[in-house]
């Protein structure tokens, strides 16, 4: 893997389970942003673990890493839609009989935060277009995933919602032109560094950002204003373990034993989670991701429009 290296191991010796991995080994399991997300990871294996930083950057890096010859990593976290995806294109061996790919590894979470220097209240989805009251910029995720359920939700469309409305062509056009409508004030991240690069050094408003930036002490006291996240508009993304093509035989075999019995995790969602909190649904993104993302980067290339596009303009 081009430009990662070990930065932590993490082992838990009290555990009471017997792994069936020797206990002089060292495995390298690949994060995405190790600093961000390496705290909050639990582990409770005796493993000797050592977590790869990758940076999160889409499809091309996950085929990279995961077709790299000889392979460096015995296992890379994904969320659900990079799994999915990675795994109809056999870039990833499969860890059950049914050919699926991913292991369950708990949520990454995005939440809504706010500069509590200048908003004295917590805001909702629907404050992040209210411009004329709170005037400033707003952090976005630069991709479909997320940033249309926000748009949605900001829109009136209650949670349970929202991904019956994306799977029609109304629907998508209804989160278009709400997002042209706050295109002017919005700041784009590409990955939980470039968002936390922004809350660094730049003085946004408010928006959406990985919750470690905002959740962790540590990279919190580094961002330029006394920023919040409100916990309760928070996105909920599955994450998942998965095994790369690559790797040999029986290297697969012995950390797919290890995948199915009691792998390292993030945290998992409240139950029942917040009334103005979505889980992401891997389903949809699995089947639309690729369309999607084709329609936001022709949206990002063209100056905004007055009205919605209609799915006969999309399809010129």
């Amino acid at each position: 893997m081009a430009g990662a290296a070990p930065v932590s191991a993490m082992a838990d010796a009290a555990s009471t389970q017997t792994d069936p991995a020797p206990q002089d080994r060292t495995y390298y399991w690949a994060i995405p942003e190790h600093d961000l997300i390496g705290p909050i990871l639990r582990d409770s294996t005796s493993m000797n673990l050592a977590f790869l930083s990758r940076e999160g950057r889409g499809l091309d890096e996950i085929e990279q890493q995961a077709l790299a010859y000889p392979q460096t990593v015995q296992a890379i976290m994904l969320n659900s839609t990079e799994s999915a995806i990675a795994c109809a294109r056999a870039w990833l061996q499969p860890l059950h009989a049914l050919g699926r790919c991913g292991r369950p590894a708990g949520f990454f979470r995005n939440v809504l935060f706010w500069d509590t220097s200048r908003i004295t209240t917590p805001p909702h989805w629907p404050t992040l277009w209210d411009v004329a009251r709170y005037p400033g910029q707003r952090a976005f995720f630069r991709g479909p995933r997320m940033t249309l359920e926000i748009a949605l939700l900001a829109d009136g469309v209650p949670p349970n919602q929202v991904y019956a409305q994306l799977s029609t062509p109304a629907g998508i056009d209804r989160a278009f032109h709400k997002l042209n409508q706050l295109r002017p004030y919005i700041i784009w991240w590409r990955s939980p560094s470039e968002a936390y690069h922004i809350l660094q050094k730049q003085a946004v408003l408010m928006g959406i950002t990985p919750g470690a930036i905002i959740l962790s002490p540590k990279a919190r006291n580094t961002l330029v204003r006394p920023y919040q996240a409100e916990m309760g508009n928070v996105l909920y993304s599955p994450a998942m373990w998965a095994i790369p093509a690559t790797l040999p035989t029986e290297q697969a075999n012995e950390i797919r034993t290890l995948l199915l019995k009691n792998p390292p995790h993030l945290p998992y969602p409240p139950s029942p989670i917040p009334a103005e909190s979505l889980e992401i649904s891997d389903g949809f993104w699995a089947t639309h991701e690729l369309l999607l993302s084709e329609r936001f980067n022709a949206w990002l290339t063209h100056t905004p429009l007055s009205r919605p596009l209609t799915t006969e303009q999309t399809t010129r």
